[in-house]
């Protein structure tokens, strides 16, 4: 199979039964963000748009409003003026004010990546995306292999089939059994590895969820889900799925200020190597499939739950090994 093909999930209707989407987020440099913009509408229409010094946008494209930001909070949203000002400097007193933040944004897009965010794209237009990631490798970006100390990821935010507590959880299961294996696949980045962006879910939560008689609403889904400490740095972040099905309780539960409410998972492992020619998002998509394939059988997703609580059990070393291994020859078979 082409390394560019997009394998098709088991389900590919949302709850409403219209076709799936999936958004996704492009962390790289080396190209400006209207040099970026100017791709994006040579390629899908649209019209670009500069917001400030750090946002763009090309709005009403064939597949709706691309997003182009400096990935930092702290420039977008301008806090560095209350910063400045906290140290005697206030820019409103400068005449020139946008040479300054100019300069400002050279300066942070050194280690601070540009990202692009996909409107929900349909699945069957997945592959469209693979024209702007050419086009960007042809304008010589820069993503994660291209520094060690880039640790440059792709979002992917695939639409949830269902947004029942069940569904949610069948996700979150498969998702910590496979883990392990699509980390080494994948062949996550050392810089992305030591930060603390992408972590994986901690064991005490793993065993709680894989506790067959495990069967919790979506109050306590939530509430669990929150109470065992999973912030917004997981490498499946369900924080955006939980703010869309229940804001009140989940915003009650943690003080995050970037968690977007949205119907999606919210999948940050991938790297984003634009500049490797091998690279390509249908490969890092054909993971999360596996995670899907898996949630979608409920025997097969019982079996492994339940294997994996044994082995650890059993296991006074090597456990790591072992499931690794389980797991890989799961997915030779499945592939």
């Amino acid at each position: 199979m082409p390394k560019s093909s997009f394998n098709i999930p088991p389900s590919t209707t949302n709850p409403s039964g219209e076709e799936r989407t999936v958004g996704y987020e492009f962390e790289f440099t080396g190209v400006e963000m209207p040099e970026a913009g100017g791709i994006i509408q040579s390629l899908y229409g649209g019209k670009l748009r500069e917001i400030s010094t750090y946002e763009y946008a090309v709005e009403e494209s064939r597949f709706g409003t691309f997003k182009l930001e400096l990935d930092a909070q702290l420039f977008r949203e301008k806090k560095y003026e209350k910063v400045l000002k906290s140290v005697g400097v206030d820019l409103a007193s400068f005449k020139n004010i946008d040479s300054i933040e100019d300069a400002l944004k050279d300066l942070a897009s050194s280690v601070v990546p540009f990202e692009i965010i996909t409107p929900p794209m349909p699945l069957s237009d997945m592959d469209e995306l693979n024209l702007l990631v050419d086009r960007l490798r042809e304008m010589k970006a820069k993503g994660t292999g291209s520094s060690f100390i880039y640790a440059f990821g792709m979002h992917i935010n695939p639409e949830a089939p269902e947004l029942s507590a069940g569904s949610i959880l069948n996700h979150l299961r498969a998702y910590v059994l496979l883990d392990p294996w699509i980390r080494k696949d994948a062949a996550i980045n050392m810089s992305r590895k030591i930060t603390p962006y992408i972590n994986s879910f901690e064991e005490d939560y793993i065993d709680h969820i894989l506790q067959p008689d495990y069967q919790p609403g979506m109050d306590q889904l939530i509430r669990d889900y929150i109470g065992f400490g999973n912030s917004r740095n997981r490498a499946l972040d369900l924080l955006p799925l939980f703010m869309h099905i229940d804001d009140i309780l989940t915003s009650s539960l943690i003080e995050e200020t970037l968690t977007r409410s949205r119907p999606t998972y919210h999948y940050r492992l991938p790297n984003c190597s634009l500049e490797d020619p091998e690279w390509s998002i249908a490969s890092e998509w054909n993971r999360w499939v596996f995670v899907e394939t898996m949630a979608a059988d409920k025997k097969m997703l019982d079996r492994y739950s339940r294997a994996r609580l044994r082995l650890k059990r059993e296991s006074m070393v090597r456990f790591e090994h072992k499931w690794l291994q389980l797991m890989t020859r799961w997915a030779h078979e499945i592939h």
